[in-house]
């Protein structure tokens, strides 16, 4: 990260700003002997003024780009469920349905640009004595804290991978119920002291409409031809997030819990509901995790996630093993991925890794004795760069 704040006098209210640059490449070889390349770049400013009282006030800006081969956005195409046959998910007028959390819908697609770039944050904010306000594009409250297993890479992930080096991810448990659509956020100050009894913080956030598409999900729009998804509107998050430190052993957990109103002329659509919560335990060199998310899709189709991973330090090598499980009943799919490797870090800037990744999933297919299960697995391996500046 650069910093670069002016020289002020004591007196005088201090004004800094700061830019970070994250890149990552990965080249992923999987068991049929087809390569490909992913890359993921990101990039965040921020401007922050400190007032003669000490009150905080600035503004940030980020954006994502990627290429990913391995998905047109977040979930996409999972078998093929016709609206009408057997217990397939539709409107019935022929439309399949779309899950807002998983972003599953079991029709065919055509083929997707690997190239995605986004605006992913741009919102101002105010540090008061109770907390900080935001206001604009951005997180909500169930994913702000979120916390998450500890893993190697930056890209590849057993879970919430920012790209899918397999083609067949599809366990998500961090709340994106309001995308980075604009939105109002309260988030208090840390309360209480890590290291007695523990230290509390909590948020709240309003988003008028999840109308937003990102680099990896795209929830709310129509998607492909013949496929329908929700639109949520008044969407109001919370989170909690607590952490303990005892000793050598440091212990962090949150919960969140979002909910939205149904927007949609299909009367098939409910409102949304979705809870997330992950714990995760460090103790020397030591450290490991558990992440869960349970949401309605929005279509009464539920939608569940489960992921934990764990992951050992030894000088500037950093070890893992990461797990993760999805159920999607709107597509009536389901899937696991297990995932070990190791990463190095390389001076200041760089980071360098290699591992390997499982996926199987299950979808649905129809056959002349109805619906149908069609298996597909993936053995993956993949060399990683990161680069942060």
């Amino acid at each position: 990260m650069l910093t670069a704040p002016p020289t002020f006098s004591q007196d005088t209210p201090s004004a800094q700003s700061s830019l970070q640059i994250d890149a990552g490449l990965t080249i992923a070889l999987n068991d049929g002997e087809k390569s490909d390349v992913f890359a993921d770049l990101e990039a965040r400013f921020e401007w922050e003024n400190i007032t003669q009282e000490g009150r905080r006030y600035g503004f940030v800006l980020a954006g994502r780009a990627e290429r990913d081969p391995g998905r047109a956005g977040w979930g996409g195409a999972a078998g093929n469920c016709p609206d009408g046959i057997a217990d397939c998910a539709g409107d019935g007028a022929g439309d399949v349905l779309r899950g807002v959390t998983s972003g599953f819908y079991a029709a065919h697609s055509g083929q997707s640009d690997p190239l995605r770039g986004a605006l992913t944050h741009a919102f101002g904010y105010v540090h008061m004595g109770y907390g900080e306000v935001r206001l604009g594009y951005g997180d909500g409250a169930a994913r702000l804290d979120a916390v998450a297993p500890p893993t190697a890479f930056r890209l590849s992930r057993a879970d919430n991978g920012r790209v899918d080096i397999t083609g067949l991810s599809g366990s998500r448990t961090y709340n994106y119920a309001s995308g980075q659509a604009p939105k109002l956020v309260l988030r208090s100050i840390a309360l209480g002291q890590a290291r007695s009894i523990g230290s509390f913080r909590g948020s709240l956030s309003y988003t008028p409409e999840a109308n937003g598409c990102g680099v990896d999900y795209c929830d709310h729009a129509p998607g492909a031809s013949g496929v329908l998804s929700a639109d949520i509107e008044n969407i109001v998050e919370a989170g909690l997030f607590y952490e303990l430190h005892r000793g050598e052993t440091e212990l962090s957990f949150s919960l969140g819990y979002a909910s939205g109103q149904s927007n949609s002329a299909v009367p098939v659509f409910e409102d949304l509901d979705v809870t997330n919560a992950g714990v995760r335990v460090q103790r020397g060199a030591w450290s490991g995790g558990v992440r869960w998310l349970s949401s309605n899709n929005a279509t009464g189709g539920d939608y569940e996630a489960l992921s934990a991973s764990i992951a050992r330090e030894s000088g500037d090598w950093l070890y893992t093993l990461e797990w993760s499980n999805f159920g999607d009943n709107t597509v009536h799919a389901d899937g696991r991925s297990i995932q070990i490797g190791g990463s190095k870090l390389i001076g200041d800037h760089w980071l360098a890794g290699a591992g390997l990744q499982y996926a199987e999933r299950r979808e649905a297919m129809i056959s002349p004795l109805g619906r149908r299960h069609i298996e597909q697995d993936s053995t993956t391996f993949f060399l990683e760069l990161g680069w942060r500046y």
